[in-house]
């Protein structure tokens, strides 16, 4: 069963970083909110939790704490700054 959110007065900041996050996933913004949603509290549609960031896959409690770091890590992170090289 699935529901309808409505979640009122984001803050600007939240709301643009969201959006560029999205843009960057090539997402779009509902697809990216739900995602964070269900990554920060460790649960997932249908399935258990599991990442694969590359080097293996983490699952359960593992899972729900990379989650946690991944979204603590966005959440921190200044998305608008562009390194030189990168230019």
């Amino acid at each position: 069963m699935t529901r309808t959110l409505t979640i009122h007065d984001i803050e600007a900041p939240v709301s643009e970083r969201l959006r560029m996050y999205a843009e960057r996933g090539g997402k779009s913004l509902n697809q990216t909110v739900k995602e964070l949603l269900s990554a920060a509290l460790g649960v997932s549609a249908g399935r258990k939790m599991e990442f694969d960031n590359g080097l293996g896959r983490f699952r359960g409690s593992v899972a729900a704490k990379y989650a946690d770091d991944l979204l603590s890590f966005v959440e921190s992170a200044d998305f608008s700054k562009v390194d030189a090289e990168d230019e």
